[in-house]
């Protein structure tokens, strides 16, 4: 029998554990990519600023098919689409690639208004493009990328032949109400003011190695 502790499995990683690690971060997704019998090319494709988006490309020398590109959700990266990368490219040629902020792509500061958010990432989209040599493509988005995809498609709809959203996100106007004129309670102001420097998804990188299936106790 192998004695185990959770208390002594959590203490082996807490010294070497990051969760910003680039090294642990390329690790992970390659043994996600690992599924994957088709060639895949991989690279950074540079946009303004300095940024980088981290792209992989099957089937990059199809040039008779519309390309598919893929744009994965919030809190999510290429390796999303890892079980799903072979079927997509037996037709077309298929990239994906780390929104910018995610992944292995470049991580800018981005404004807190919303509209210039949104702005940014929509750009970077047509940077990327550009940078690629697509004249048009099928966008398939999931979650936050069906968003961006559809805000995309928006703005430069000559780009998009088809676009294919998979549980999209959908951000409604804020309603014009006569609650909006109600006074918010200080105490949430200070909780948000509290908050507001955090990253969401600094707690999910935090406890990485936890989501891990610990080894059987045999």
């Amino acid at each position: 029998m192998q004695s185990w502790t959770s208390t002594a499995w959590i203490t082996s990683w807490l010294p070497s554990w990051c969760p910003t690690s680039q090294n642990q971060l390329k690790t992970a997704e390659e043994k996600m990519l690992q599924c994957i019998t088709g060639k895949v090319s991989q690279q950074y494709v540079p946009i303004s600023d300095g940024n980088m988006l981290w792209t992989l490309t099957l089937n990059g020398n199809m040039k008779n098919q519309t390309p598919l590109v893929l744009l994965h959700g919030f809190g999510g990266g290429v390796g999303l689409w890892a079980l799903n990368l072979d079927a997509l490219a037996q037709q077309r040629p298929v990239y994906a690639f780390d929104l910018l902020g995610f992944g292995q792509s470049s991580r800018p500061y981005f404004s807190s208004d919303a509209k210039e958010a949104e702005a940014q990432f929509v750009d970077s989209i047509e940077q990327w493009r550009a940078k690629v040599g697509l004249e048009a493509m099928v966008m398939l988005g999931h979650n936050f990328g069906g968003y961006l995809a559809a805000a995309y498609s928006l703005k430069y709809p000559t780009r998009v032949k088809h676009m294919v959203l998979v549980e999209p996100w959908g951000l409604p106007e804020r309603p014009d109400t006569e609650d909006q004129d109600r006074p918010i309670p200080v105490w949430i102001k200070a909780l948000g003011a509290m908050l507001s420097p955090f990253n969401p998804l600094a707690g999910l990188r935090l406890v990485g190695p936890l989501v891990v299936r610990q080894p059987s106790r045999t």
